[in-house]
């Protein structure tokens, strides 16, 4: 009872201290993503439903109160998903759906490198509960190579994108990397719309995530909204029409 309540005291303590910065600072050194995750796993409580993976297994050995240990294994889990998004990227393949020459839509993405938590330390900061969640800030710098990285994205030869992507809630940290995708599919998708004539074969690339992940739920569903700085490798067209 008394971890508890220590750990309360250093909720509202924290709570107080939490003040909105006038200006959003830049990414280009210090990544800082607001992280939030539900108390308990969904659906069910943790004790009873969580599965068992990775995630489960650390918040099993966890020293903080049950009511939260769920939530910092998930916040663990998601931080090093987005902030590996922005410091190396995410590679892509897309193949748009024609219903013409019966081609179904097909995308994948996946990390351009793994996010190595040894080179890039994570802190969290300021947590807060709020509706049934547990929100912090995440923390982390990026090397001098990484910086060198960031500022070649950031040239005016990498178009900025903005896309929206789905998924059903109950599936987890699984439904946020799905609504990722689609929200990283959709960002290419209207982009190239604009300068391709005809619909291409297969689009492949990497995306950067810039600016702050907005991540939500709207009935029932995490929604992803997420900009890139967008680099297309390959355009592959088909050879008939």
């Amino acid at each position: 009872m008394a971890t508890v309540k220590r750990f309360f005291f250093f909720l509202i303590i924290a709570a107080c201290m939490a003040v909105t910065d006038a200006q959003q600072p830049s990414q280009s050194e210090q990544l800082r993503v607001q992280i939030w995750s539900e108390l308990d796993a969904f659906p069910g409580s943790f004790d009873d439903d969580a599965p068992p993976d990775s995630t489960a297994q650390a918040a099993e050995n966890s020293s903080a109160p049950a009511p939260f240990r769920y939530a910092i294994a998930r916040a663990k889990e998601i931080a090093p998903f987005f902030m590996g998004g922005m410091i190396s990227g995410w590679t892509f393949d897309y193949v748009p759906s024609d219903k013409t020459r019966r081609v179904e839509e097909f995308f994948e993405f996946e990390e351009q490198q793994p996010f190595d938590a040894a080179l890039n330390p994570v802190s969290y900061k300021r947590p807060l509960t709020e509706d049934g969640k547990l929100l912090c800030w995440a923390y982390c710098d990026r090397t001098s190579a990484q910086q060198l990285a960031y500022r070649r994205w950031a040239s005016i030869t990498h178009p900025r994108v903005q896309g929206k992507g789905a998924a059903p809630v109950e599936d987890g940290f699984l439904g946020i990397k799905e609504a990722c995708a689609g929200a990283i599919k959709n960002a290419v998708r209207e982009y190239w719309r604009i300068y391709l004539k005809n619909k291409p074969k297969e689009i492949c690339g990497t995306v950067l995530l810039i600016g702050v992940p907005r991540v939500y739920i709207s009935e029932g569903q995490y929604i992803a909204d997420l900009e890139f700085f967008l680099e297309t490798d390959t355009i592959v067209k088909y050879s008939y029409y």
